[in-house]
C-alpha cells in the first residue's frame, strides 16, 4: 500500500504509448488523469485484497458514518487552514528559499479547457480525497499495531506522502508533507476517515476552481 505497486503499473501502460511516440511523461491533463485513476484504481484492489485476507472490514479503517454529520462539519471547518499553510510556506520559501519558490503548481498549469478542469476535479477526488486517505489510514493503522506505533507512522508516512509530490518542487513536496501530517493527525485524533475525506476533497476542489477562475480562463 506505499504507492510503490501501484505507481509502476500505472505508469507502465503510459510509458509504453508515449516511448513509442517519443513523447515525454504527464505532459498534459489526459494523460495524468489517466494515471492517476489507474493508480488508485490499483491501490484499491490491493487494499481490498489485504483486507479480505486478513479478515479485516473497510470499517475498521474509519469508514463509518457514525456522527458522519460532526465529521463532515470537522472536514469542512479544516479546510481554510490548509489555505494558510499554503499561503504560509510560499511566504517562507519566497522570502528564504527563491530559487525553489514557485507561484503556480505546474500540474494546474495543464488545464486548458472546462473538460479538463472537470477532469482534473474528478481525478483529485478519487485520487486525493478517498485513495490517499484510505492509503494513509491502513498505513498508520499498521504502524499502530506492529511498527512502533500511530505517531511515528504519521511523521514517517507524511514525509514519503511529501516526496510523492516531487513533480511539484520542492516548495510542493514540503506543502504536501504538511497537509499529509494535518490530515493524518486528524485521522488519529477523530479515529474517523470522514473528516479527512471531506477536508482533502473540499480543499483540492477549491484549489482547482480558484486557479480556473483567477487565471482567467473562463471565457
Amino acid at each position: 500500500m506505499s504507492g510503490i505497486i501501484s505507481s509502476f503499473l500505472a505508469a507502465f501502460p503510459i510509458i509504453g504509448f508515449r516511448a513509442g511516440r517519443g513523447e515525454s511523461l504527464l505532459t498534459d491533463a489526459k494523460t495524468v488523469s489517466f494515471y492517476l485513476l489507474l493508480e488508485s484504481a490499483i491501490s484499491f484492489l490491493i487494499l481490498a485484497f489485504i483486507l479480505k485476507a486478513h479478515g479485516e472490514p473497510v470499517g475498521s479503517l474509519g469508514l463509518r458514518w457514525k456522527n458522519w454529520k460532526r465529521n463532515v462539519t470537522a472536514g469542512l471547518v479544516l479546510v481554510p487552514l490548509f489555505f494558510i499553510i499554503n499561503g504560509v510556506v510560499a511566504i517562507l520559501f519566497k522570502t528564504y528559499l527563491p530559487k525553489y519558490y514557485m507561484e503556480l503548481n505546474p500540474l494546474t498549469n495543464m488545464i486548458q479547457t472546462p473538460q479538463q478542469l472537470a477532469l482534473f476535479i474528478f481525478s483529485a477526488l478519487v485520487a486525493g480525497g478517498i485513495k490517499e486517505e484510505l492509503q494513509r489510514a491502513f498505513i498508520i493503522n499498521r504502524f499502530r499495531a506492529c511498527l512502533g506505533g500511530a505517531g511515528i507512522g504519521l511523521i514517517l508516512w507524511s514525509l514519503a506522502f511529501g516526496a510523492g509530490h516531487y513533480l511539484q518542487g520542492v516548495q510542493g513536496i514540503a506543502i504536501a508533507s504538511l497537509y499529509g501530517f494535518f490530515f493524518g493527525l486528524v485521522y488519529i485524533l477523530s479515529g474517523s476517515l470522514i473528516a479527512p475525506i471531506v477536508a482533502h476533497s473540499a480543499y483540492d476542489t477549491l484549489v482547482l476552481l480558484i486557479y480556473w477562475f483567477l487565471s482567467g480562463r473562463l471565457k
